[in-house]
């Protein structure tokens, strides 16, 4: 399977409740399990690639995940399966909306 990950305040918590940016930590559990099964696992940011990048070396999953660009409004993205995201949008056949911690 195929799953993306947005960053900013789905994996990446921005000024949270505790007034700091911090890794969304159950999220990023969810995360490790897609790519210890063997799954592809994606993680997007309308910041671009680079900011996708930085922020998985940050997370500590640099390795295990692909950096790629966050498609705009509308239409699924590289056929995603699942995608995890803060808003609600369709960028893959199954969208899980992430509530802000």
């Amino acid at each position: 399977m195929k799953i993306a990950f947005d960053i900013d305040n789905t994996l990446w918590l921005v000024n949270n409740a505790k007034g700091r940016s911090e890794p969304n930590q159950e999220l990023l559990a969810v995360l490790k399990w897609f790519c210890g099964n063997n799954d592809e696992v994606y993680i997007w940011s309308s910041g671009g690639v680079e900011y996708a990048k930085e922020i998985a070396d940050k997370l500590g999953v640099g390795g295990l995940v692909q950096c790629i660009e966050k498609p705009d409004f509308g239409g699924h993205h590289h056929d995603m399966d699942i995608a995890f995201d803060d808003k609600e949008k369709n960028l893959a056949k199954i969208n899980i909306l992430v509530k802000n911690q």
